[in-house]
């Protein structure tokens, strides 16, 4: 009695929880992941650090301009004495106040290095973009899942439910004809079994239910006390996708055409660390401003334009600036085989997913006629154990095939889903309005 009063408590407390609860869609639970994703984040982050880093590099091909305002005080003047006629003179050759004003402008007029560097930026912006796409596609896709999988675990949870519910009914309508003496204490004793080990399996499916929530609930960045309700069902998925070539394949794929932009980077690299070591011209406009005077005030003043050229030209470095194109090399036969693992990588996973997509497809396919067959089995074996035809124990059995090809049906519709979700991905082709 104790049992079914706590039953009826956790029942009553979760359609409470599940009035109250917020829902989310699909559609919504992307939109709060897009909105909310902490690594989406830092991938927009690293967005606006390409933009910066392509400013700072188109910056170095333009002209600076510096100003600068000085100060001084003579705190001991210096004189200077001479004889005349009318006797000896004394002159200042300093003042107590001295004033400078200086500005510069300097103008890179030849650096190969610094427009290999603009380039080179935009490659990084370029390749950086990639990067965020290929994220972004994995985190969306990484979200569908955990959602379906949440769907699934729920599916199972109410399944379990449902079938403790039934051995609950049947041991209650088998505990009537007991005491009518219409059954025996050992059917009696059967019934409260199957009904008693139902209890323990209600339970783990409810705990592996909340637990995909709480993390569907991490990815999108919801309080885990906040209590949300989940629309959608595994009724339905998408039609089984046509074959796509390679050549498509590369050519959508975010992260391989990061490697792509990568390796155009690495060439560029080494052009650049070789120009290190080519001469550098630059040119410099220069006006100066003085003026001195023991008030404090401008007077004596004088100014100057100098025009100038500054002509750099490396001679020796000892062997460093060898050393960095060897680096640099290096750095781009490791693109080119990182490049050779995607291409293979992609391959495989193309051909694997097909694999899985079509092996959970014809799972779909035969647990669907299964369900019918194992359901009306069940309606039979009912029917025989309330005419007292039949055992508790084909009864627990009939139910038992029912559950699991229910089961069945609905784990083969999450994986085909998780293929799907995954064939989405490989093919660049991740949608981020549903399926």
């Amino acid at each position: 009695m104790v049992r079914r009063f706590v039953l009826l408590i956790i029942g009553l407390l979760f359609i409470t929880g599940t009035l109250f609860a917020k829902e989310y869609d699909l559609q919504s639970i992307i939109k709060l992941a897009i909105e909310r994703n902490k690594d989406i984040k830092l991938a927009q982050a690293d967005l606006r650090m390409a933009s910066a880093l392509k400013k700072e590099a188109v910056s170095a091909a333009l002209p600076t301009v510096d100003l600068d305002f000085g100060y001084n005080r003579n705190l001991q003047q210096t004189f200077f004495y001479f004889n005349s006629p009318e006797g000896t003179q004394k002159f200042s050759i300093t003042y107590k106040n001295e004033f400078q004003f200086n500005a510069i402008l300097s103008q890179t007029l030849f650096s190969f290095k610094v427009g290999k560097a603009i380039q080179a930026a935009s490659d990084f912006r370029k390749l950086t973009a990639f990067q965020y796409d290929s994220q972004f596609q994995a985190i969306i896709t990484g979200v569908k899942k955990a959602f379906y999988q949440a769907l699934l675990l729920k599916t199972i949870y109410e399944l379990a439910r449902e079938s403790e519910e039934s051995a609950l009914e049947n041991y209650q309508n088998i505990k009537l004809k007991y005491e009518s003496g219409v059954v025996s204490e050992f059917e009696l004793l059967q019934a409260e079994v199957r009904w008693q080990n139902s209890i323990p399996e209600t339970m783990q499916a409810r705990k592996n239910f909340q637990v995909s929530l709480n993390n569907l609930k991490a990815l999108v960045s919801l309080p885990q006390s906040e209590n949300i309700q989940l629309s959608g069902d595994l009724e339905s998925f998408p039609v089984f996708p046509d074959s796509i070539s390679m050549e498509e394949v590369l050519r959508k794929h975010p992260m391989y055409n990061a490697l792509v932009w990568e390796r155009k980077l690495r060439e560029k690299n080494i052009i650049v660390q070789k120009s290190n070591n080519w001469p550098e011209l630059d040119g410099r406009v220069m006006y100066n401003y003085g003026a001195r005077s023991d008030a404090f005030r401008l007077q004596n003043d004088n100014d100057n334009v100098v025009v100038g050229l500054t002509l750099k030209v490396p001679l020796f470095t000892g062997g460093f600036g060898s050393a960095q194109v060897q680096k640099a090399r290096i750095e781009l036969d490791k693109t080119d085989t990182q490049l050779s693992i995607a291409l293979d990588d992609l391959q495989i996973q193309l051909t694997n997913i097909y694999l899985l997509l079509k092996e959970s497809y014809q799972r779909i396919v035969a647990a669907q006629k299964s369900i019918g067959s194992a359901r009306r089995a069940f309606e039979i074996a009912q029917t025989r154990v309330a005419n007292n035809m039949a055992t508790q124990l084909e009864l627990k059995d009939s139910r038992l095939f029912l559950d699991q090809a229910q089961v069945n049906y609905y784990a083969a519709t999450y994986d085909y889903l998780e293929a799907y979700f995954d064939w989405a991905r490989v093919t660049g082709n991740v949608n981020t309005e549903g399926l």
